[in-house]
């Protein structure tokens, strides 16, 4: 079984993918891992180049779909290109942490340089940029199986919603 979090920056993917992944006795996997070992590019530098950046995320899907028992942190921009939110329901259970913008707001903080799409962004106009970006990823991150507040979460509570699910 492949499980999928998706979701935006700062809502937990790789924190409750790695949690669970134990809980379960599963692999983990995060894309923006996958693509930087493929590449050796950092991912400031993965994200300079559109065209690098979008495939090699779809070269991570493409083993991404090859694994079992595995479960996967995707990239924020993984389900909203072509039909990938159609294959993760199709190949697995995917889950939305859904981070409204104060709690991504309150995760990030100050600390906007540990999150490479927020650098160079006057931090005045942070909260407008996550708000847009949150509002144009909205309709795919609610095509997954499951949508949870991520900052309401807890390991029972995830079990009984995957168990619930499955």
């Amino acid at each position: 079984m492949l499980i999928y979090f998706i979701g935006y920056l700062a809502a937990g993917k790789a924190k409750w993918g790695k949690k669970l992944a134990k809980e379960l006795g599963y692999d983990f996997v995060d894309t923006r891992e996958m693509m930087m070992e493929v590449s050796g590019f950092t991912f400031v530098e993965l994200l300079r180049n559109k065209e690098l950046f979008i495939k090699l995320e779809q070269v991570a899907m493409d083993e991404v779909l090859k694994m079992k028992n595995t479960v996967v942190a995707t990239s924020e921009l993984l389900p909203c290109r072509g039909n990938n939110m159609e294959i993760m329901n199709k190949t697995g259970l995917t889950f939305y942490l859904r981070a409204g913008l104060g709690c991504i707001m309150m995760r990030v903080g100050k600390n906007t340089n540990k999150y490479p799409m927020l650098r160079g962004i006057d931090p005045d106009f942070i909260p407008d940029f996550i708000r847009m970006e949150l509002e144009n990823r909205k309709p795919f991150y609610e095509k997954a199986k499951i949508e949870y507040l991520a900052r309401e979460l807890n390991m029972e509570k995830l079990l009984k919603l995957i168990k619930d699910h499955s």
